[in-house]
């Protein structure tokens, strides 16, 4: 067995950035993107999911399938100007949310 496996990396354990984090939002560090499941104040430590499918505010009109982007805190085209590539919808928009299956 290896032993300098750190971690799975499904779950990190991240120092929230400027503003902090909140729970069930999209939160890019570089182009590692994460979907925080515990709330924290900036400086404070936060857990985040990197991969798995969660329901997130996204932009009108994105289809099934579509590689979207984060910008803003919410899914958008990929290739929109400052988005941070973050995976493919498993569900179109509706109701300003969809389904976002997470690629790191």
């Amino acid at each position: 067995m290896a032993t300098n496996s750190v971690q799975d990396g499904k779950v990190l354990t991240l120092i929230a950035p400027a503003g902090g984090v909140v729970s069930g939002g999209l939160y890019a560090f570089g182009t590692l993107v994460v979907h925080a499941i515990t709330s924290a104040p900036a400086g404070q430590p936060f857990t985040g999911r990197t991969e798995g499918v969660v329901s997130v505010p996204a932009a009108a009109g994105l289809a099934l399938g579509a590689k979207v982007s984060l910008l803003n805190g919410g899914l958008v085209a990929d290739g929109t100007a400052s988005s941070v590539p973050c995976g493919k919808l498993v569900s179109a928009t509706e109701a300003g949310t969809a389904n976002l299956l997470l690629l790191n």
